[in-house]
């Protein structure tokens, strides 16, 4: 087995990580540096023997543990071994996770950066609805590799209590990679960042489909979520929407879009983008999650933009912070009079159907077939929220 290259780094000196040095060796050699030897060193080596072992590369490992957990001890000692060898092989993971409904309550996404083990411990717990493993703006070039390789383990290691993705990086552009990396740990769904077109779509599926197909997943179990962030792909996200049946909700990135376009950030300038895409997921059936909210102090600012987002149809909104989530999850929540309505419309239209009678008035409104699906809906959010998310 070659070693490709001497002394090959992957990690780094913070919390909750390590950092594992792979140089050449005729036999599998482990050092093992930590804060506490006489408590941690042995099981340390424990679980960096087992990684490397399983990698099937004999080389010199070398770690300097800073509180690492377990399966960021394995990824990183992969990372470092099969960027440094010709023919490790990657080490599989095998996870029993149930799809989610296609229509489960997204109220927030939550972004975590895929390469940095101290922000994502215990993201589960932060109470989003959906969890979202950034592989792509978040992540250095020169990380990308290894974060594909934390993301996959970290995957297979924690239960998590809602959904949880992966934003995956532009297929020609290392995504093609992600896929292969961390499918076979199930993700519930994959983020595909700068969704221009239908054809963009199409060819993810196609490629989540092989992967799928590779790490033995069943076929079409895990979902897509476009991210529209440019000028081309608001004018054809009508067709991105209804591209594929995978896509269960349509996100808008409202960043790049300014970029692209040359506007400032302001509620006017984004309000047809906003509302467009709304309009695109709901004819293609499917869910439509608003921007994030970059300032992390602004609570009112962003409690202002959630509700403008909620009355505009959005179903959730993305968030770059825990601290936002309580304030996406109440605009986005159903409140008691909307719910009531809800409840006395659907039991309206059960009663007239069981009579056998056409017409439907509620509170003196005559109730249409969009007005009671929009009902049933938010009966239907309102149960999955009560759930715990429905279906995971």
């Amino acid at each position: 087995m070659a070693v490709v290259r001497d002394a090959i780094e992957v990690g780094s000196d913070g919390r909750g990580d390590c950092r594992v040095r792979v140089s050449g060796a005729n036999t599998l050699e482990l050092v093992v540096a930590c804060g506490n030897p006489p408590l941690l060193a042995a099981g340390i080596e424990r679980v960096v023997r087992r990684a490397a072992e399983a990698t099937g590369a004999r080389v010199r490992v070398e770690v300097e543990d800073r509180g690492a957990l377990d399966y960021v001890l394995v990824a990183r000692v992969e990372a470092a071994v099969r960027a440094a060898v010709t023919d490790a092989v990657s080490i599989p993971t095998a996870v029993d996770r149930s799809p989610s409904m296609r229509d489960r309550a997204r109220r927030s996404r939550l972004y975590a950066p895929g390469n940095n083990p101290r922000l994502l411990l215990g993201i589960e717990q932060h109470g989003a609805d959906c969890v979202l493993l950034d592989l792509e703006d978040a992540v250095p070039p020169a990380e990308k590799a290894a974060a594909r390789i934390l993301v996959k383990h970290l995957l297979a290691s924690v239960a998590f209590p809602a959904e949880v993705w992966v934003r995956i990086n532009p297929l020609d552009v290392g995504g093609e990679e992600d896929l292969d990396e961390v499918v076979g740990s199930r993700p519930h769904g994959i983020c595909l960042p700068k969704a221009a077109s239908p054809e963009d779509v199409l060819r993810a599926s196609a490629r989540l489909a092989q992967s799928e197909a590779a790490a033995g997943v069943p076929e079409g179990s895990i979902w897509l979520m476009p991210i529209v962030e440019t000028a081309a792909g608001v004018l054809r996200c009508d067709e991105v929407a209804a591209a594929d049946p995978r896509v269960v909700s349509l996100a808008f990135g409202a960043e790049d879009y300014l970029r692209d376009t040359g506007a400032k950030r302001s509620a006017d300038a984004l309000l047809w983008p906003r509302a467009r895409l709304v309009a695109a997921a709901r004819a293609a059936g499917c869910q439509a999650s608003d921007t994030v909210f970059a300032d992390v102090e602004d609570d009112a600012g962003l409690a202002s933009e959630a509700e403008a987002a909620y009355g505009l149809g959005f179903d959730g909104k993305g968030a770059i912070h825990p601290r936002q989530l309580p304030i996406l999850h109440l605009a986005f929540t159903p409140t008691a009079e909307e719910l009531s309505r809800a409840e006395r419309i659907v039991a309206a239209a059960e009663e007239a159907e069981q009579r056998g009678v056409g017409a439907v008035t509620v509170d003196g409104r005559m109730i249409d077939r969009p007005v009671l699906a929009r009902a049933r809906r938010t009966l239907r959010l309102a149960e999955g929220e009560r759930k715990g998310g429905a279906g995971c």
